[in-house]
């Protein structure tokens, strides 16, 4: 084992600077690592013990230029909460990226919006059904479709 001549102590193991470096994140930017890198699991493990941590996957939905694997990540993630609280908790910061500049992010949180199948994501979505983008438009009208709560 080497150690710090400045210091006179071991000098941490890869493994143990990595791990450090990964308590020093916030849970977006880990749940957009663990994404990027393909690893749903780890996202979804995390979200089990701490159900409001999915808020943290809202940045993500947020980037339009995020890439495609971690968007569909993380709609993945949302479609395994469909209709739980910790999903319909998320309503009016969802309803504020409904209304985003780019079309891709709107696209998505109306698609989120569904899945929270709550009546009360009802006017953000309504809202698209006029959106200048086509797509926007559709997937308002089939999210509106998955509203079922009174």
């Amino acid at each position: 084992m080497s150690t710090s001549a400045r210091f006179g102590y071991p000098l941490a193991a890869e493994h143990t600077r990595m791990r450090l470096r990964q308590a020093l994140r916030d849970a977006a930017e880990q749940f957009r690592i663990w994404l990027l890198d393909g690893q749903l699991t780890h996202v979804l493990a995390a979200l089990e013990k701490q159900p409001a941590l999915l808020a943290d996957l809202i940045p993500v939905l947020g980037k339009p230029d995020a890439p495609l694997n971690v968007r569909l990540g993380a709609q993945a993630v949302f479609e395994r909460y469909a209709g739980a609280p910790a999903l319909t908790a998320l309503i009016p910061t969802l309803g504020l990226l409904s209304a985003h500049g780019d079309a891709r992010v709107r696209a998505d949180a109306c698609y989120i919006l569904g899945l929270t199948r709550s009546v009360r994501a009802r006017p953000y979505l309504e809202a698209r059904l006029a959106d200048p983008d086509a797509d926007v438009r559709e997937i308002a009208a089939e999210s509106l479709a998955e509203l079922t709560d009174a």
